[in-house]
């Protein structure tokens, strides 16, 4: 039996996978030690309950309200409750179209739904499949999270035949029901448990999907005897931990093929590999565990990866770390843009227990730590470029090693610490439409909120905002020590006053969310729409300090396109004109899972005068006219995984410009360009006046209409019109 064997499954994909790996050696299967690592009181992440009390939203189903009427037992099967508990999210969803993305375009009508169930702490019995439906959350609360435990030896799940516990689901009104793919946007599991009893070997816990802003946030998976954690993948997985199973998480490419970030997770003790990469997966791994396992991460014979590693741990690794294909032995090697599609990095982690690092399957070469414990400072396959732009130029290709013996506990607990500040406790939330009640106000109801927000925020450190669309006239002023929450971007906006006067003037730019220089704000859970008649309105203009956070943040989805293109698309039909989309001015931080693709604007991300450091994980920006992302005067920021994307009338817009700023990491970027394309572009990102910058993964090769959607360079110097005229790289070094 090989170390990849899985069952004699019918997804077609695993099929493939496991034909492709017969020839592998076997492995014997490996434990965590006695202890594990999540039990060993190593680990300086503390994974618990996130929400610790019920949020009060109308809007949202409780599960064990009445309708929905549950045993909370782990004994009696509450599948149905559950599932008409989703239903019930999802039509209201559609009722109250604020998760309608699709507008009616692409042959699907009105009403993608989506909404919240918000579940009790308890034990729930599964029986069947739970469909998420698209945009459809559900959200665990409690001072410890709920469980949903599939029962021992339940039927189904025995058969030869994968079988899901949680199914991440497309059902477009009046449209066909698929599992979740490009037009799925901000599903999501959060703060909740799932357990596999024995008797059910085809489990696959959760089948994750979809294209922005989905997310598995606070889980831990205990797979058991079953066979995989998370099968698929979309956006954000963030504190997961997956004990047991054969795999603890199979990847593949996420719609459309972005990357996934995961982000303070755990994989432990699985019997045969941590993470299982498919077609190119994209993956940016951070802070991450790896323990008790034959192999921490393997790639599928045949497939290429853009893989990247950050500050995370192996420990107790039976074979090696990480096992990729020699990249000569891919299908279509011949063309350089395929092999340079191979690439590795691993960057500032640590392993013990664990004495060989990767191994390229096809040759059998291994690179190895001299000693364990060990420090990988750099571990890198790929194209490198090291003094890019310059005389003294260099490329190097294969692996490239940088491992040092003198890493030890103290050391991982050092890189594994997280950069994600707690949620404050729910018993501390003010709800924003209590707040109007005091006031003898409604909100959400038509008319300008603003006073009610201003009030709001003005009084209390952390205000909560339901699901809803509120109306504002003018910015929203946080103080240095608030918090804004939300639970789902899609169904909770905050819209500007269309056509009023205070967001009328370009040149004086005001945001619909303005956070103060030197604040520690979180703001989470919001869609920010800043309206059609408003060429003065920013999304937000974020000013706060190292220690903040901006995430799952969404902006209206309008795309950019000429005059003479009235209707097709998502917001085609509107018009107008913003200077900034996400605006960022002498700020920092966290920033993760946002979505910026409010295509009028001149600039999707800007960022200005800052040296507040920031790490910006999963942040996608699309459809702008000439630039997605631009940094101008900015020091010490690390994007680890930025997706850029033109669309077909967006040929004209460069990925990332960069001018006068320094200490930068770009890690595992897509810059992306449809296949639709009508026009080519002479590079993906442009430096001027500019030093010490990292590109580290790289994808800008797509083989559709190639002299359209491939950059004609990678990097360009924008003073000597010097370039990086390769597309797909492993590490590109820009010292100044």
């Amino acid at each position: 039996m090989s170390p990849n064997h899985v069952p004699a499954l019918s997804r077609r994909s695993l099929l493939a996978i496991g034909a492709g790996l017969a020839a592998a050696p076997f492995l014997p299967s490996t434990t965590a030690s006695a202890a594990g690592w999540s039990s060993a009181g190593t680990d300086p992440t503390a994974f618990g309950s996130t929400i610790t009390g019920l949020p009060g939203d109308p809007t949202a189903v409780v599960l064990g309200s009445p309708g929905f009427a549950v045993h909370g037992d782990g004994v009696g099967d509450d599948t149905a409750a559950v599932q008409a508990a989703v239903d019930e999210a999802s039509r209201r969803g559609i009722a109250n179209k604020l998760g309608d993305i699709l507008g009616g375009a692409r042959d699907f009508p009105h009403g993608d739904g989506g909404g919240v169930v918000l579940v009790p702490e308890g034990t729930y019995r599964l029986s069947a499949p739970i469909n998420v439906w698209d945009s459809v959350r559900i959200v665990g609360y409690g001072t410890s999270r709920p469980v949903f435990v599939l029962g021992a030896s339940t039927p189904g799940y025995a058969t030869g035949t994968p079988r899901d516990v949680f199914s991440f689901r497309r059902r477009p009104v009046g449209g066909p029901v698929t599992y979740a793919n490009n037009d799925t946007f901000g599903s999501g599991l959060v703060n909740l448990d799932i357990r596999i009893e024995p008797g059910n070997p085809d489990t696959f816990a959760v089948r994750f999907a979809g294209a922005q802003l989905c997310i598995l946030q606070d889980l831990d998976i205990h797979v058991g005897e079953g066979h995989t954690g998370i099968d698929h993948n979309a956006n954000l997985i963030q504190r997961v931990r997956v004990f047991g199973g054969e795999i603890g998480f199979h990847a593949y490419a996420a719609s459309a093929g972005w990357q996934t970030t995961l982000l303070d997770c755990r994989f432990e003790g699985q019997r045969r590999m941590s993470v299982r990469l498919f077609n190119d997966a994209k993956l940016v791994v951070v802070r991450t565990v790896f323990a008790g396992a034959p192999r921490a991460i393997e790639s599928a014979v045949d497939q290429w990866q853009h893989l990247y590693l950050q500050d995370s741990h192996f420990q107790d690794i039976g074979d090696v770390a990480v096992v990729l294909n020699e990249s000569s032995s891919i299908p279509g090697a011949e063309n350089e843009l395929i092999r340079g599609s191979n690439q590795l990095t691993v960057l500032n982690c640590t392993a013990a227990g664990t004495r060989d690092l990767l191994l390229l399957a096809q040759t059998g070469s291994r690179t190895r730590a001299r000693s364990t414990p060990a420090r990988i400072k750099e571990l890198t396959y790929g194209l490198r470029v090291e003094r890019a732009l310059t005389d003294q130029e260099r490329r190097r290709d294969g692996v490239y090693a940088d491992v040092v013996g003198t890493a030890g506990t103290a050391w991982t607990q050092r890189i594994l610490r997280t950069d994600v500040p707690d949620l404050p406790p729910v018993s501390s939330w003010v709800n924003v439409a209590d707040v109007a009640a005091s006031l003898g106000r409604t909100i959400g109801a038509g008319a300008d909120d603003l006073e009610v927000f201003q009030a709001a925020v003005d009084r209390y450190d952390t205000v909560y905002v339901p699901i809803g669309q509120y109306l504002l006239g003018d910015t929203l002023r946080l103080r240095r020590t608030s918090n804004l929450i939300g639970l789902h971007p899609r169904q909770t906006w905050l819209r500007a006053v269309d056509g009023h006067p205070n967001f009328s003037d370009p040149d004086a730019p005001r945001a619909l969310v303005e956070t103060p220089r030197g604040g520690r704000n979180i703001v989470v859970g919001l869609g920010l729409d800043t309206a059609e008649q408003t060429p003065g309105a920013a999304n937000v203009l974020w000013q706060s300090a190292d220690g903040s956070y901006l995430a799952d943040i969404t902006t209206q989805f309008i795309k950019w396109h000429p005059e003479d293109v009235t209707s097709g698309d998502p917001g085609y039909t509107y018009r107008g004109r913003h200077k900034y989309n996400v605006w960022v001015r002498g700020g920092g931080g966290t920033i993760a899972n946002v979505w910026a693709a409010a295509g009028w604007s001149d600039n999707g991300l800007f960022v200005e005068r800052t040296d507040e450091p920031a790490r910006v994980y999963e942040v996608s920006v699309e459809h702008h006219e000439t630039r997605e992302v631009v940094l101008r005067g900015v020091s010490g920021w690390q994007f680890l995984g930025l997706q850029t994307e033109d669309h077909i009338y967006g040929w004209r817009s460069q990925a990332v410009e960069i001018v006068s700023s320094s200490d930068l990491l770009f890690a595992n970027s897509v810059f992306f360009r449809v296949a639709t394309v009508l026009g080519p572009y002479p590079y993906a990102v442009s430096v001027q006046d500019s030093e010490r910058i990292q590109l580290r993964g790289n994808r800008g090769y797509r083989d559709k209409t190639p002299e359209f959607t491939q950059w004609g360079a990678g990097v360009i110097d924008h003073d000597t019109g010097r370039i990086v005229p390769e597309i797909e790289f492993a590490f590109v070094e820009i010292a100044g």
